[in-house]
């Protein structure tokens, strides 16, 4: 089966009840280094999950993310099985420090069957200093409550 014939699956995340964590569209990581680092820190990755089951300890209400917008708006989700086969080559690949954060990533990722939406905002004309606040109420509209 192609991608294109593939079942769309869904994908959530576990947050606030006040809504979803900002990101810190400033900061610039490696898939692994979001996994491995940035819990409870913001990065320009937001993670989200096949499973609520497996993410029950990440927050206190649970969202579906809206891939129809996700895609329209031209953000990116990094479906589970590309996530954990880009981990795989980074741990077969690259220098030894970025080896062993891709095996430690591959296993938190695997057990979390993790996805990572990549956003692509236009920060044209937003300063600095209010990224994370703007990223805040931006990112809001691609996820519901469930």
């Amino acid at each position: 089966m192609s991608n294109a014939e593939a079942p769309t699956r869904d994908y959530f995340r576990r947050d606030q009840r006040s809504g979803i964590s900002p990101l810190n569209l400033a900061k610039d990581c490696t898939y692994a280094e979001h996994i491995v680092h940035a819990r409870g820190k913001r990065s320009q990755f937001t993670s989200v999950s096949l499973d609520l089951s497996n993410i029950c300890d990440f927050g206190d209400a649970d969202y579906k993310l809206k891939r129809e917008v996700i895609a329209t708006d031209g953000h990116t989700l990094v479906e589970h099985e590309a996530l954990i086969a880009e981990l795989r080559r980074v741990a077969k690949e690259e220098a030894k420090e970025d080896r062993l954060r891709a095996v430690q990533a591959l296993r938190y990722a695997t057990r979390r069957k993790e996805g990572l939406v990549s956003w692509s905002f236009d920060l044209s004309g937003i300063a600095r200093k209010d990224l994370i606040s703007w990223a805040e109420k931006s990112v809001q509209k691609y996820f519901a409550q469930v």
